[in-house]
């Protein structure tokens, strides 16, 4: 259970959002706002639980009281929270507003043996919808926010400041274990054993997770290695960063974010643009294809085994529990397959004596295609993969030298994300804020580009 102190720092939050838009620009604050509240408030078992609104804690506390700063500094502008084009939109509302459909679906309950699942009623999908509303906020505010005027580079400045201040949090932790959740909040937020990594531990800090932290500083670091690729000036600073953030990669000893982090590079430093982006599609793309591929056979599950476990046979079997685990879920979600299961556990598979859980939900995509179905599942991924095809539509792979450098980088940060999001869920109010300012990019470019195409020609001198 969360100590007072949890509390009390959940509390205060909204006070220090407020301080922080009152000192800060309007960017600058909600970056500070959203990516500290992610690293450093307690988990969410601490949480306001009010009457008629979901819980609210770490997860979406910091971009409700930023949208409520952000529409009394300047309401008008603030107001305009949907995308402009028309497929955003549906995205968009069909993400909010798919749980009223699944609840329409599941209006009996779910017998498990002698245990009776509750069905999802329309008050359930109310409360599933505000929260719906409240994941995707860091993504509607992104877009207005962090879309242009060189944004993006603060984005990823922000994200590179944030990891060198976590880094000695996460050295406290790697020799010690995950500690300071529980000394200063007063619970633990995952099993211990699992962040034990031969004779150190993988560090957890405020996180929910070590793979939590772990992506985290696979992100931070590969926009390290990119500012130092794309700056003219202050190299050395971003090399040295880079560097230290490596390192710390290596220290936490976390196999999946060092394995990708070794792939990651060589693109990143070495080669285009233009490859860059079409490696974020094939991935993006692969991704939202894998539950049919799945299904039909076509994941070569004991061969990635195989390889993985001439590596590590202890990560072998932690992907194998994994593997296995979505087998049977991805089996339960097509017994319901437009708009899912719904809430209360009905996804799962339930032991009918004892009504505990058989069945473990490690990747988001097994999670969404479960609990809102294959609707679902495409409105949430279909966002994810949204603004790379929109930069694409804008021409991104015929002139790569048109766009902002970092912007193609952040694809592909925003793709390796959306990979991960099959073995885990590592589906973060981060990873929103990079979605959405991927968005507004995409959209201010496309508007741009419409403008020169519509402008008359005019005469220009030769000498």
């Amino acid at each position: 259970m969360p100590n007072a102190f949890a509390l009390l720092i959940l509390a205060a939050w909204p006070v220090v959002t407020v301080i922080l838009f009152r000192e800060m620009s309007q960017r600058r604050a909600l970056l500070a706002s959203l990516i500290a509240g992610f690293l450093l408030l307690p988990g969410p078992q601490a949480a306001f639980d009010l009457p008629l609104i979901p819980p609210l804690n770490k997860t979406n506390l910091p971009a409700l009281i930023s949208l409520v700063c952000l529409l009394y500094i300047n309401p008008e502008d603030n107001r305009r929270l949907l995308p402009d084009g028309w497929i955003a939109k549906t995205l968009v509302l069909t993400y909010i507003f798919v749980p009223f459909a699944t609840a329409a679906t599941n209006n009996a309950p779910v017998l498990w043996g002698r245990i009776e699942l509750p069905p999802v009623s329309y008050k359930d999908a109310l409360g599933l919808s505000m929260q719906q509303f409240f994941t995707i906020l860091p993504m509607l505010l992104a877009r207005l926010h962090l879309a242009t005027g060189g944004a993006i580079r603060d984005l990823m400045v922000a994200l590179v400041i944030a990891a060198l201040a976590y880094l000695p949090l996460m050295l406290i932790e790697v020799p010690f274990g995950p500690v300071l959740h529980s000394a200063i909040y007063g619970f633990q937020q995952s099993l211990p054993f699992q962040a034990i990594r031969g004779d150190t531990f993988r560090p957890v800090v405020f996180l929910e997770h070590g793979l939590w932290v772990a992506f985290f500083l696979l992100t931070a670091t590969a926009a390290a290695w990119s500012l130092w690729r794309a700056t003219e000036t202050g190299r050395t600073r971003y090399f040295l960063t880079a560097m230290a953030l490596s390192v710390m990669l290596v220290l936490i000893k976390s196999f999946g974010a060092l394995l990708m982090m070794i792939l990651l590079l060589p693109v990143l430093l070495i080669r285009g643009r233009r490859l860059q982006v079409y490696a974020a599609v094939a991935i993006g793309l692969f991704c939202i294809l894998y539950p049919m591929l799945k299904s039909a056979g076509y994941i070569p599950q004991e061969r990635i085994l195989g390889q993985i476990a001439q590596l590590s046979e202890e990560r072998a079997f932690s992907l194998e529990f994994r593997l296995d685990n979505e087998s049977m879920l991805l089996e339960r979600a097509l017994e319901k397959p437009i708009f899912g299961w719904g809430s209360w556990a009905r996804n799962h598979i339930i032991d009918p004596v004892s009504g505990n859980l058989l069945t473990v939900t490690d990747g988001r995509w097994v999670i969404a295609l479960g609990v809102f179905g294959l609707v679902g599942f495409l409105a949430e991924f279909g966002l994810l993969m949204l603004p790379i095809l929109l930069l694409i539509r804008a021409g991104i792979t015929r002139r790569p030298d048109a766009f902002d450098p970092l912007a193609v980088t952040l694809c592909l940060l925003l793709a390796v994300n959306i990979f991960d999001l099959i073995p885990n869920a590592t589906l973060t109010p981060v990873t929103w804020m990079i979605v959405g300012a991927l968005l507004g990019y995409a959209e201010g470019v496309r508007t741009r580009d419409v403008d020169w195409r519509n402008r008359p020609l005019e005469w220009k001198p030769v000498l």
